[in-house]
């Protein structure tokens, strides 16, 4: 595997140990939807959480959170859609991005609509 790889699914890695230690229960990881995939699914009580993770290891590329651009958004709100149409239909939702720089994790809850 690439380093790029490695960086991301130890990003993820890092990501998910978080957001258990919220007390999220995690209820997919790399969800692949026609379209797209979301990173990380998560149930905070009774809403789905849909979690993009971007992890950097330095800032030649930026900085992880401006890499959530509106493309992206658009994109992480349709795969959200399709997926609680059929796994829980009129659930609440929220849209959660986790970063990982250096290792240190910043959480930003309910980071878009």
């Amino acid at each position: 595997m690439s380093a790029r790889g490695n960086l991301g699914r130890d990003g993820e890695e890092t990501a998910v140990r978080h957001l258990e230690e919220l007390g999220y229960v995690v209820v997919g990881r790399n969800v692949r939807l026609p379209g797209g995939e979301i990173d990380v699914i998560c149930k905070d009580k009774d809403v789905f959480v849909f979690v993009e993770v971007k992890a950097r290891s330095n800032a030649r590329f930026g900085s992880p959170i401006s890499a959530v651009d509106a493309r992206k958004r658009r994109t992480l709100r349709a795969l959200a859609a399709d997926y609680l149409q059929f796994v829980a239909p009129g659930a609440l939702a929220r849209f959660d991005i986790v970063t990982v720089r250096d290792g240190r994790v910043a959480h930003y809850r309910s980071a878009f609509a």
